[in-house]
């Protein structure tokens, strides 16, 4: 595929987003609308690593794919009034981030908040990195307009590319005005489009990979449901199926975007009890369109191909181009809404828990009218900065690593909010 297809597609699409943000901004939603709106929004947990890892995972690990959507479902299944007190309890405090609101419940201990917001920002680095190096998997892939034999390294020219554009993007949709509470209903709509976007295009190629499969001889089918056996024997299940759970169950509302978007962009406390069904179909829905995939993966791609590709890599061997395209938008997309949310959600840590502090307390506080621009201006130099961050941490990253194992080291740092966050609430 040439080279400009797929990146005018991005734009494209972004612009499109771009619309709804704004659209939104400028109209009052209808209650049963916030309702899907907050479901879908909390769908932003699933990343790159969800639309291109976690085939990955069950490719080459099995069950162990399914811990990362089983715990956020459990959490919404078995403690809705947990996070109903969670939401109305942030709500009272005025808290506006994770360290807002565990220092509000400490004391509002300014360095309490300022070593969450560091703990924080050194775990979002290699989530962040994660998201730009699928990006340039997939834009590598869909160029070479075949399924790439053996390991897939993202050129590092199209990487530092990614990492501007996201930057750009973040800029523009959330620090548009500088608002310290860091409300914007237009990105949380926007992101709760991205959602419904990359479900329905791992939807459609988890059909298109069981027509592949049904249209294969039945020798091939025969060697593919033995591959496919083999990684998912219940004989193959171990600890880290446990550990995963507790580590997904942790990160649905550690993670500094989820936070965001679970607590701080929820409408009211209720909300939760009649979004968690919809979000728990949502995390069924992703979990098991995993399955046709891998499937399709293992049986008609061979042992060569990359397993993290297999969701673009399908389409591509099948000769469908258009729905390859949709694939790398999907994957474009949930890079797209983690970065943007992600550093918004940091930046304004950043912002009120280190920054405005130290600005509030020197002379450039003397001149009032000029307090909004300079912290707008300090917000944005922190989300180049944070990505900046991010594209260095990939530059250092071994190239042949996982998107899971990359995944898993965020999940694993922000866990230890999660006791915090239970004392404060309970």
């Amino acid at each position: 595929m040439t080279a400009w297809i797929p990146l005018s597609a991005a734009l494209g699409y972004t612009l499109i987003l771009f619309a709804v943000a704004w659209r939104t901004e400028r109209r009052v939603a209808a209650p049963g609308r916030k309702v899907a709106t907050y479901a879908l929004s909390l769908a932003v947990y699933c990343t790159s690593w969800t639309f291109f890892g976690a085939v990955g995972t069950a490719a080459g690990s099995g069950w162990n794919y399914l811990p990362i959507y089983l715990g956020p479902a459990l959490l919404f299944l078995l403690a809705p009034r947990f996070l109903e007190r969670l939401i109305a309890v942030a709500k009272r405090e005025g808290a506006t981030s994770i360290a807002d609101f565990i220092s509000s419940r400490h004391g509002k201990s300014p360095a309490l908040a300022a070593l969450v917001t560091a703990l924080a920002m050194f775990s979002a680095l290699p989530y962040i990195a994660l998201q730009l190096k699928s990006v340039g998997m997939s834009y590598a892939e869909i160029v070479a307009s075949r399924p790439t034999r053996g390991t897939v390294d993202a050129n590092d020219s199209i990487v530092f590319a990614v990492a501007v554009a996201l930057a750009f993007f973040a800029i523009m949709f959330g620090t548009r005005r500088y608002d310290v509470a860091g409300r914007n209903r237009g990105l949380v709509v926007a992101v709760a489009v991205e959602s419904a976007v990359k479900l329905a295009a791992l939807c459609i190629v988890g059909v298109f990979a069981f027509l592949m499969f049904n249209a294969a001889s039945l020798g091939v089918q025969a060697q593919g449901v033995a591959r496919f056996s083999t990684q998912f024997d219940m004989a193959r299940l171990s600890p880290d199926f446990i550990t995963i759970t507790l580590l997904s169950m942790a990160a649905i509302i550690c993670l500094p975007r989820q936070f965001y978007v679970a607590v701080v962009e929820a409408p009211d406390a209720e909300i939760v009890r009649r979004a968690r069904w919809p979000f728990i179909a949502y995390m069924a829905m992703t979990s098991l369109v995993v399955l046709p995939i891998t499937l399709g993966g293992l049986t008609l791609l061979g042992p060569a191909a990359t397993p993290d590709l297999y969701v673009l890599d399908l389409p591509l061997a099948g000769g469908n181009s258009a729905l390859a395209l949709l694939v790398f938008l999907g994957g474009f997309s949930a890079a797209t809404a983690m970065v943007v949310v992600e550093t918004l959600a940091l930046s304004t840590m950043v912002m009120n828990d280190l920054i405005a502090p130290l600005l509030l307390r020197s002379r450039l506080a003397a001149r009032e009218a000029d307090m909004g621009g300079l912290l707008l201006m300090a917000r944005r130099l922190t989300i180049v900065a944070i990505v900046g961050a991010a594209y260095g941490y990939y530059s250092l990253v071994e190239q042949g690593e996982t998107l899971a194992a990359i995944g898993l080291v965020a999940f694993a740092a922000v866990a230890q909010f999660a006791p915090s966050l239970v004392g404060a609430v309970l």
